[in-house]
């Protein structure tokens, strides 16, 4: 898959990473998701 498409913009992939109980990370995008939502005003 390309890094760019051709109009330029950055390609995003399609699914989520898969769960792993072994993530590190996992904490830090729950907050994150956490806080978007509360920007929007979702939660």
């Amino acid at each position: 898959m390309k890094e760019l498409h051709d109009c330029g913009s950055k390609a995003v992939p399609v699914r989520p990473p898969k769960y792993s109980p072994e993530d590190k990370y996992g904490k830090y995008r729950r907050e994150a998701k956490k806080d978007q939502l509360k920007q929007k005003g979702l939660l």
